[in-house]
């Protein structure tokens, strides 16, 4: 079996959802013919690309080898098939993507910026690949997050503008021993179990593990989940803590508690090209998506990281 694009782009969607179950939903194909797939891929390449396990799966030491070589192959597609393309696109119609409800609310406010410009929308539960899609021109600009104090002004033809920075809150249940305080300190968590999301190629989960690390102590984590709605209910059940976002849906024994020093922060950021159609409007752009993110808790949904 030759490797095809197609191959490449399956291998980077499992690294990106984390899931054969998630991934095989989005290629409209059966979890059996994916792991077969998948399968013939590992005996092209001469190795497990993948560690399987409940929680999902995760590249192998093999596996990182060929994603990063996988995404520079598409990105370069994507970049030739984006010129060919562009010669005969029209203008007049902006792609906007991202990984939470912000994107929904800022793709309404468009026509305040860009009056009489239909719109397309696309979220995506990654950060990079909202970032690598804006990069390769198949979005004119992306809301996206990270957690690392890294200065992207320097990403090739990327241009970045901070939105806002964040701190996580932790979720606890109710009668958790550090509910009762108004803030809680990460080190007093050190003994309870925790639930997260899968990997966002953002740095979740290792910004947690750092500041854990930091704290410490090193976290206990049976539950890996996707769903938010699972972990509430663990939350709920006394069974896991889990960080998460201060408008993260309390109730049903669930309460919310910021932690003391913010040693988990995860910024927003507006990502476009600079020889993209948006350039000129970036601006504005970012101005209307600082104002929906100062309203305070969205009303629309809660963004797809890290577990509210």
């Amino acid at each position: 079996m030759d490797l095809e694009l197609r191959h490449l782009r399956t291998l980077c969607l499992l690294a990106d959802t984390g899931s054969v179950t998630r991934a095989a939903a989005a290629l409209s194909t059966s979890q059996p013919a994916l792991t077969t797939q998948l399968q013939r891929i590992e005996r092209e390449v001469g190795g497990p690309l993948f560690h399987r396990g409940r929680a999902g799966v995760k590249p192998t030491e093999l596996g990182e080898f060929v994603l990063v070589r996988a995404r520079s192959v598409l990105l370069s597609m994507d970049d030739l098939v984006n010129d060919i393309t562009a010669r005969g696109a029209s203008p007049s119609t902006l792609r906007i993507g991202g990984v939470g409800s912000l994107t929904l609310e800022l793709s309404a406010r468009m026509s305040d910026v860009v009056p009489h410009v239909p719109v397309q929308v696309r979220t995506e539960y990654s950060p990079k690949l909202v970032t690598d899609l804006v990069r390769a021109g198949r979005l004119d600009a992306g809301t996206t997050i990270d957690y690392a104090d890294r200065d992207p002004s320097t990403d090739g033809p990327l241009a970045w503008a901070m939105l806002a920075v964040e701190p996580l809150h932790v979720a606890l249940w109710a009668d958790h021993p550090a509910a009762d305080s108004p803030v809680v300190r990460l080190a007093d968590l050190a003994d309870s179990p925790w639930a997260l999301t899968p990997p966002d190629g953002a740095g979740w989960p290792d910004c947690f593990y750092l500041a854990c690390q930091r704290a410490g102590f090193t976290p206990d984590v049976p539950f890996r989940l996707y769903e938010r709605s699972e972990i509430r209910d663990l939350i709920s059940d006394r069974r896991a803590i889990a960080p998460c976002q201060s408008d993260f849906e309390t109730g049903a024994n669930v309460v919310v508690r910021p932690l003391a020093g913010a040693p988990i922060q995860l910024r927003h950021l507006l990502v476009w090209r600079r020889d993209g159609a948006v350039h000129q409007y970036a601006d504005q752009i970012a101005r209307v998506a600082r104002r929906i993110l100062d309203r305070g808790p969205r009303e629309t949904g809660e963004p797809a990281l890290p577990t509210g």
